[in-house]
């Protein structure tokens, strides 16, 4: 069997071109969602154990000083601190990796 030069480059080129392709496409497709989801699920479990912790910290606070007034202010305030804080860190985080 003879192969003339121009077969085998027009079969090296089909070859090489059809691989870039098909690898191009699968590292797309395998790059799309999985990273932004982790992120996010990382982001939720952090949230979350930012407010066990916080439940925690007053529970303990609201049995060393009792149950007054200031110490509920106090109490209300730390929890819209986190609050923000946490929406704010989503929010910084969603940019973070939604954008290209």
């Amino acid at each position: 069997m003879n192969w003339n030069i121009k077969a085998l480059k027009r079969v090296a080129q089909t070859t090489l071109l059809s691989s870039s392709l098909v690898l191009g496409l699968a590292m797309t497709a395998s790059a799309q969602n999985p990273w932004y989801d982790r992120n996010r699920d990382s982001v939720k479990r952090h949230q979350k154990e930012e407010q066990r912790e916080l439940k925690y910290h007053q529970r303990m606070e609201r049995e060393e000083f009792g149950n007054n007034k200031a110490l509920k202010r106090h109490q209300k305030e730390e929890q819209r601190d986190l609050k923000r804080h946490q929406k704010n860190e989503k929010r910084y985080s969603d940019d973070r990796w939604s954008r290209p």
